[in-house]
């Protein structure tokens, strides 16, 4: 597989590259790996961390750089393309395999009508593994022209914990201007019925993002990435700036654990109830799903290193 060395996308967490070491089969369908040795990262590590001597580790199991075409052995060896439990989505949504693919170098999500239905066909991938901090993840996307939900996130195995990096309704209606411009991130600590999973309480952070001079987000690709130093140590950049800390006073969590437990990597699209169950129902409409400038969330990398110390 061919890495991307463009650093425009990746600016921020490589400010200063001092090497780059990749090494692969002679196949270049095989996974890439490789480390990235810091001299500095700029706005990220906090005093915590030794600036001069930290590598970076590309984490390959939770990075794809989606230089290949159609759903190949490649992304099979990291991905599923389903939800990683099998549910089929919140709200009207409906999760398929058919709505995923990989074109031209992205991952296309894609959104579509389930026929003689309301219900709204989205695609979703889901790593195949979990991860924990200490962990910087980053995707460069471009989201769908839907008022459906373009996101990345990660939720644990047991559903009580969840970091959502991206979360944006980026439809062009006149009356969703603000959605489109002011994308999200959220953390989540739900408190459950332990026989049916069902949600007792849901703890959660909120923060809203606006894109420069209000344009919204879809308009072109943008970065939006993490570093998730720890359970309590969360810090959102958007277009490599530092948007959001999340601190332990802001997750508050009952149990003062924070984010504790490993997580799955996902990206996909959603169908949220909280907006189709308006009245009039915010959902979209057959010609725009059935619009294929409008209907695709577009993934051009996502890439997730872990800090080490040398």
């Amino acid at each position: 597989m061919k890495f991307k060395t463009s650093i425009k996308g990746f600016s921020f967490i490589l400010l200063h590259l001092i090497t780059v070491s990749c090494a692969s089969s002679q196949d270049a369908g095989l996974d890439v790996e490789l480390d990235v040795k810091v001299d500095k990262i700029k706005n990220i590590l906090d005093n915590n961390r030794p600036e001069s001597n930290e590598y970076w580790e590309y984490l390959k199991d939770f990075s794809d750089e989606f230089n290949y075409v159609g759903k190949n052995t490649d992304f099979q060896s990291k991905w599923k393309d389903t939800y990683f439990n099998g549910w089929k989505g919140p709200g009207l949504t409906e999760w398929t395999t058919n709505n995923s693919d990989i074109k031209d170098g992205n991952l296309v999500i894609s959104a579509s009508r389930k026929p003689g239905t309301n219900k709204v066909y989205c695609g979703v991938i889901s790593s195949k593994k979990q991860i924990i901090y200490p962990i910087y993840t980053e995707v460069r996307a471009k989201i769908a022209n839907q008022v459906l939900s373009s996101n990345f996130w990660f939720l644990s195995d047991d559903d009580k914990r969840e970091l959502d990096i991206l979360e944006c309704y980026g439809g062009d209606r006149e009356d969703e201007k603000w959605f489109a411009s002011n994308a999200s991130s959220n953390t989540h600590v739900f408190v459950r019925n332990e026989q049916t999973n069902t949600i007792i309480k849901d703890i959660n952070k909120q923060d809203h993002h606006n894109n420069e001079e209000g344009k919204p987000w879809r308009e072109e690709f943008h970065t939006y990435g993490a570093f998730w130093k720890d359970a309590n140590t969360i810090d959102i950049y958007y277009d490599g700036k530092l948007v959001s800390e999340i601190r332990k006073e802001q997750i508050q969590d009952p149990e003062n654990l924070g984010l504790d437990r490993e997580m799955f990597l996902i990206i996909d699209l959603e169908d949220h109830d909280w907006r189709s169950s308006q009245n009039p129902p915010i959902t979209p409409t057959d010609a725009e799903l059935s619009d294929q400038s409008k209907n695709k969330y577009l993934v051009d990398y996502v890439r997730t290193f872990r800090p080490i110390i040398k």
